[in-house]
């Protein structure tokens, strides 16, 4: 065992987290399993697959200053043994196999997040996915435009550029989720810039220092998407964990709830519909190395927000803010997510919404075998 930058590691080079991080781990994945059931995962939409809105009240910090670069600190610090952590876990472990394969585990397990290049992969039963999850695969001849490295990331649910009077540490691991985050082939598999570009930036865009209600992006998942391949029933989820690792295992709550979310998506993966993709590369201009001077970064900002305004409007609720304005409380999202309250993750707010509780979960332990 030795120490490398003030984290432990083992003969193999993984990170050994602290006892504090594991048991935040554990609770962090105890909490998702009791957010949602299978059938209200698969009573979702498909656009946007798995995720609730965590709604809070929220004050958007100056990137300058002193708060803001002792969050970014602290995460950078923590980041690697949350990783770890997750990896290490029981359930974990089985969830991270899933969703990011042999090689992301490893990765996970030092600390660092899965990373790929994006290659044209076609599976066995002739679909063609990237290649960072997939058990049996063959690689075809790479083109010049799938050449880029793409990663997964930390998505922070409630941003590390706001303070929320209900999350102490934008850090704490109930509050990050490990996210696809692919650039190439036109961000058709980026969540983590979708979920900014569409239901966070138009929120708090212009915002300088003053409360407001704020609807976050929350993932009924740690790692998202929970899968890359489709997952028909149980049994096909447990023989292609098998495959992975012979000792691995999921608790019957989450293979439901795995399975209810491919059924969702259907037979391809889960990709971003091609109408957000022009605000998502705006989106992602604001952080371009062209674009760090001030004026030129406000312009790009501002331009990011309004070209995603109409589509955040589809999505957010009565009474969000969208560049500066309150929506009415007669208006109608065309697309209807549940809302969940900081205070108390339990009450869903959408009226269509059931409450979570052990006798649902039990009625949905036989629907997906």
């Amino acid at each position: 065992m030795k120490k490398k930058r003030s984290l432990l590691r083992d003969s193999k080079g993984n990170i050994i987290p602290s006892k504090e991080m594991v048991l935040k781990v554990d609770r962090m994945l105890k909490n998702l399993d009791g957010l949602a059931s299978p059938s209200s995962i698969l009573q979702g939409c498909p656009e946007a697959p798995g995720i609730v809105l965590e709604k809070s009240i929220v004050t958007p910090l100056d990137k300058e200053s002193k708060n803001y670069k002792k969050i970014v600190k602290e995460y950078e610090k923590i980041r690697p043994q949350f990783l770890a952590a997750l990896a290490s876990h029981p359930v974990g472990k089985s969830l991270s196999l899933l969703a990011v394969g042999k090689e992301g585990l490893e990765l996970m397990k030092k600390g660092k997040v899965p990373k790929k290049n994006l290659g044209t992969i076609l599976d066995e039963d002739g679909i063609r996915r990237n290649a960072i999850a997939f058990y049996k695969v063959k690689r075809l001849r790479q083109s010049s435009m799938e050449t880029i490295k793409d990663s997964y990331n930390c998505h922070h649910v409630i941003q590390k550029s706001v303070l929320s009077k209900n999350h102490p540490s934008p850090n704490d691991p109930a509050n990050l989720v490990l996210v696809q985050t692919f650039k190439s082939n036109n961000n058709q598999m980026n969540p983590h810039h979708f979920w900014h570009a569409i239901f966070l930036h138009p929120q708090i865009n212009g915002n300088t220092q003053t409360p407001q209600p704020y609807y976050a992006v929350r993932p009924l998942f740690p790692i998202y998407p929970p899968i890359q391949k489709p997952i028909h029933s149980v049994e096909q989820l447990r023989k292609e964990l098998k495959i992975l690792d012979p000792q691995a295992s999921l608790p019957l709550s989450w293979e439901n709830k795995i399975v209810a979310f491919s059924r969702l998506i259907g037979e391809q993966p889960y990709q971003i519909d091609q109408k957000y993709r022009k605000a998502i590369k705006l989106f992602q201009k604001i952080h371009s190395k062209e674009n760090k001077e001030q004026s030129k970064n406000i312009y790009v900002r501002n331009q990011a927000a309004k070209e995603a305004s109409c589509f955040a409007k589809d999505w957010l609720p009565a009474g969000a803010i969208i560049n500066g304005i309150k929506l009415p409380s007669t208006h109608k999202p065309k697309f209807i997510l549940p809302i969940i309250n900081s205070e108390n993750k339990m009450n869903w707010a959408v009226a269509s919404s059931k409450f979570y509780t052990k006798d649902n979960e039990l009625k949905n332990q036989a629907l997906y075998r």
